[in-house]
């Protein structure tokens, strides 16, 4: 298969990932608790590894599980942060302005990317067959 069909969502799949990790560690360096190294070695995984895994046929079913488990992972913990630190009033704007909310969600961006390139592989075992 040519990568050239998978190039766009892998690129999106490591912006997400740079993203996370620039965030990460600005919200919780290592030298406040090392227990952050965890959130950290997440996302130097998921931005230096696991998009290049998207690439190798071979790989790619267990890049689009670890892509998945990560934003499980991920989603959980950033929903357990909000709730044990929330110290604001519980509104819906609120909720929508100071919890992980819209961490989440730009998170959960890259299920649909990894699908995409799922297809794509799929896609290309097919037209091998014909």
């Amino acid at each position: 298969m040519r990568h050239k069909h998978i190039i766009g969502p892998v690129w999106g799949l490591w912006l997400i990932a740079m993203g996370g990790l620039l965030l990460h560690s600005r919200v919780h360096p290592l030298s406040k608790d090392a227990f952050n190294i965890f959130a950290i070695g997440f996302g130097i995984f998921n931005s230096f590894i696991l998009p290049g895994m998207f690439f190798f046929r071979r790989l790619m079913p267990w890049a689009y599980i670890i892509n998945a488990t990560s934003v499980i992972v991920g989603v959980t913990t950033m929903t357990w942060y909000s709730i044990v630190n929330w110290t604001v009033p519980l509104t819906i704007w609120n909720i929508l302005l100071y919890s992980t909310l819209a961490d989440s969600l730009i998170l959960m961006a890259k299920l649909p990317l990894a699908h995409v390139i799922l297809r794509a592989w799929r896609q290309a075992d097919m037209n091998k067959e014909k």
